[in-house]
């Protein structure tokens, strides 16, 4: 957390002491809970089987999920979930361009979305997910009465009744464990959960269609996201078109229909992967053309998904579909990756054999092993879907 954050725990602590409410839901259930999550959209994902974990815990209490904006979609149609709120915080997310401190506490004390939510009354119970000082700050702002947090990542712990702390493990099973201090014993898979529509499905359904193969074979799906949160962690768009170049000429006896997607930034760079395959008739793009919801629907019926460290991954895990994760950059240790950020089978990553601390750039695998892994995952899929899934993560 550093000195400055040391510092800043002081008036935070001093807070939290004057706001004591003296409410303990493990006496009584609380009316609301409000569950903070302003932050990019894998985080929110992973945080999703904390809805689930607090309903079964408290059946009666309204479950309110604060989010920005932006990752709305991921917590629509949740039956676990009785209402959004939008709060479109200035930290820890790519989506707020001004994240300055002035920023910050401009938002916390006189924001529209702050003032809307403090009319009322305030909330029983508060989670920070991410647990910081701005989180904590906003939570006695917003008039929560119980306070949860997390110690030993960003601050704010000491204003909180209760805390988890900061350690090594599964995103998804960080959130649940401050469900758990809730008294939460019976917990959901720590795995992302989304719920689609039908109309949701049928959409995704006419858009693979759209690439359906004229011989009447059911071509195989492959749905890529060729970018990532941070430029860093993005496989270059050369290597990225020539391994999926090599998986349409390697599946031979089957038609393959790869779909790109992403946001509007990504379409020039779909273009040049497309352009890198040399087989740009069994590639299509819709990055910019399909809403998150539809992208959703488009992963639950891939056959297989390939992608770097992103939200796709997330996605792809809420439906089991098999997955590629493709690591490297200043992202390439697998085993750091994929305890706190993979899943069980059929998820794989595949990262550079070794290392290159000084040089970055270069730490990506092959193209071979990365589309050896992408032919492997195709393979897997029926034999993946009918084993048992296990509720357990890389530890």
């Amino acid at each position: 957390m550093g000195w400055k954050g040391s510092l800043l725990e002081a008036p935070v602590w001093v807070l939290g002491r004057i706001l004591r409410s003296g409410l303990d839901p493990a006496h009584e259930a609380p009316k609301e809970i409000l569950v903070l999550r302003p932050n990019d959209l894998g985080d929110l994902l992973t945080t999703t089987p904390i809805f689930e974990a607090l309903r079964r815990r408290f059946p009666s209490s309204r479950i309110i999920a604060g989010v920005g904006a932006w990752g709305r979609a991921i917590v629509e149609n949740n039956p676990f979930v009785d209402e959004i709120v939008e709060l479109d915080a200035p930290w820890n997310n790519k989506f707020v361009p001004d994240r300055s401190l002035a920023s910050v506490f401009r938002f916390i004390w006189s924001g529209k979305q702050v003032k809307a939510l403090r009319r009322r009354g305030g909330f029983d119970v508060g989670i920070d997910v991410l647990g910081s000082h701005m989180g904590s700050l906003l939570m006695m702002r917003l008039g929560v009465r119980y306070k949860i947090g997390v110690r030993g990542y960003r601050g704010g712990w000491s204003a909180c009744d209760q805390y988890s702390h900061f350690v090594l493990r599964h995103v998804s099973l960080a959130a649940l464990a401050q469900a758990e201090l809730l008294g939460a014993v019976s917990l959901p898979e720590p795995r992302p959960q989304l719920y689609l529509t039908a109309a949701e499905r049928a959409r995704a359904s006419g858009l693979w269609g759209a690439g359906a193969a004229s011989s009447g074979t059911a071509p195989l799906r492959v749905l890529v996201g060729s970018a990532a949160g941070h430029s860093d962690k993005s496989w270059s768009r050369e290597a990225l078109g020539t391994a999926l170049g090599e998986v349409v000429r390697a599946s031979v006896g089957r038609p393959v229909d790869v779909v790109i997607v992403g946001s509007a930034a990504d379409q020039a760079g779909a273009e040049a992967v497309i352009a890198a395959s040399g087989t740009p008739g069994s590639i299509r793009s819709l990055a910019g053309q399909v809403t998150l919801r539809e992208t959703f629907a488009l992963t639950e019926q891939a056959d297989v998904v390939l992608t770097n460290p992103s939200m796709l991954l997330h996605v792809a895990a809420a439906f089991r579909r098999p997955t590629v994760a493709v690591l490297g950059g200043t992202f390439a240790d697998r085993d750091e990756h994929d305890i706190v950020w993979g899943y069980p089978a059929p998820y794989s990553s595949v990262a550079p054999l070794q290392l290159v601390p000084e040089t970055p750039e270069l730490n990506w695998p092959s193209v071979e092993r990365v589309v050896e892994a992408v032919l492997l995952a195709a393979q897997c899929r029926p034999a993946c879907e009918a084993r048992p899934q296990e509720a357990h993560l890389p530890v």
